[in-house]
């Protein structure tokens, strides 16, 4: 789970609009498009009329670009995107430890100075691209990005225990007749780490009693998550199958206790599960994310 990444370089131009639009230079999108689009380090130019332009390079290529064709420019305070499961809470703690001022987000953003470091707190996870709307309050700080960033590195995972002093505690048990067991312990490490649900803090063998005097081999897991567990295993039930072919077997338990599929939701089968969880996973997982997991899957079912 990422809590902290950096947010797109913002830069004020001054002029030369005409130029760029002529040159092709950059995409020209409205501002919350280019937020929504922008990666980590991506630059984004605000124009006098408004509208942006996004650039798919990393900041100091594009800069010396405009510097070199004379446009002037203003750029604004650099932005941290800080993850958190309630950011009113979060920014109360964060006054009592940095001196700063809590603002608007665009107001942040549009009116800050290079020297200024701005925090943008969000619930959404940070292995996408994040729309204006889902940061729920900036934080401005008069201080370098550098000494924030290596802070919060340091002190965000201590925030956010005293935040929600109270982890969901998962445990993931694998079931596998097929012995395929590493291919599909990478399936659900590809699920976790692109959705964000949670920290893997522990992995192991062990054996599971289905019935008396039957042991079966379990592959175990265990995620710490602020996620609903009920929704984690809904997107993990998506891995049991590709297509008709059952992959593997997959529980999940909270605090000991099996969740089973009929308190997921309401489906008349585990097959009927899996296939809507299949469908949700595939509209969620990055295009990188669910070109790999594809791969694994395609040499999984030659050897089924």
């Amino acid at each position: 789970m990422r809590i902290l990444r950096f947010g797109p370089v913002i830069c004020m131009l001054e002029g030369g609009y005409d130029v760029i639009s002529d040159l092709g230079l950059g995409k020209i999108v409205s501002l919350d498009e280019a937020f929504k689009e922008s990666g980590e380090l991506e630059t984004i130019f605000i124009t006098s009329n408004g509208s942006a332009v996004l650039f798919k390079n990393l900041p100091w290529i594009v800069l010396s670009k405009m510097l070199n064709m004379g446009i002037k420019i203003r750029v604004c305070g650099s932005i941290l995107l800080f993850r958190t499961p309630n950011p009113e809470e979060t920014i109360k703690i964060l006054k009592e430890k940095i001196r700063g001022m809590e603002k608007d987000p665009l107001e942040a953003i549009l009116n800050s100075t290079p020297r200024e470091t701005i925090i943008l707190l969000t619930e959404k996870p940070l292995t996408r691209p994040l729309q204006l709307e889902d940061v729920s309050i900036a934080f401005v700080i008069n201080a370098d990005i550098n000494s924030i960033y290596r802070r919060l590195l340091l002190e965000g995972p201590a925030i956010l225990l005293s935040v929600l002093p109270e982890w969901n505690e998962l445990v993931i048990k694998l079931y596998d007749q097929t012995d395929h067991y590493l291919e599909n312990v990478e399936r659900i490490a590809i699920v976790v780490e692109d959705l964000d649900l949670g920290y893997i803090i522990g992995s192991g063998w062990g054996w599971d009693y289905p019935r008396p005097m039957l042991k079966v081999p379990v592959y175990r897991m265990k995620l710490i998550s602020w996620e609903d567990p009920k929704r984690i295993k809904f997107l993990l039930k998506g891995l049991e199958y590709l297509g008709y072919k059952r992959l593997c077997d997959i529980d999940v338990e909270l605090q000991g206790k099996k969740l089973n599929w009929f308190e997921i939701g309401e489906f008349s089968s585990k097959f009927e599960l899996a296939s809507k969880s299949r469908e949700e996973l595939e509209m969620m997982l990055s295009d990188e994310a669910l070109h790999e997991l594809r791969e694994i899957e395609n040499k999984l079912a030659k050897t089924i």
